[in-house]
């Protein structure tokens, strides 16, 4: 029998460590998968009625923080396809998307419009796994 005025170190003793010993590895791992991650800031310039060319890649890591600044020369809606992250866009102000790339994939940019043939991405954002 046990008495109060002794303390028990039996097996209860070694299962909290156990858990202990897991959680402290658990948060560890959590830490140095997050510390890779970046801050990643890019611009994507707009003209509506300018040239299409081939539309650029931006690459970010998985759980990476983006900003994508917007500039546009007309009033338009933009939106990240995957993340549903919408925004309008006005000339002469810069509107950001911020977000954390949680999901990985290609996913286009795009300006939503009635004019389908205006449909074609902006951009893609690369979020490549860690």
């Amino acid at each position: 029998m046990i008495s109060s005025a002794e303390p028990y170190t039996g097996r209860d003793t070694r299962l909290s460590s156990c858990r202990r010993s897991l959680l402290i590895a658990t948060l560890l791992g959590a830490a140095i998968g997050f510390a890779h991650a970046e801050d990643r800031v890019f611009d994507l310039d707009i003209h509506v009625e300018g040239p299409t060319g081939k539309p650029s890649v931006l690459t970010v890591g998985q759980n990476d923080q983006v900003v994508v600044r917007l500039h546009s020369d007309k009033p338009v809606q933009v939106h990240l396809h995957g993340y549903d992250i919408e925004n309008t866009v006005v000339p002469k102000v810069v509107t950001s998307l911020r977000f954390t790339a949680t999901a990985t994939g290609l996913f286009p940019i795009e300006i939503h419009s009635g004019e389908a043939h205006k449909q074609q991405p902006l951009a893609y954002l690369e979020v490549r796994p860690r």
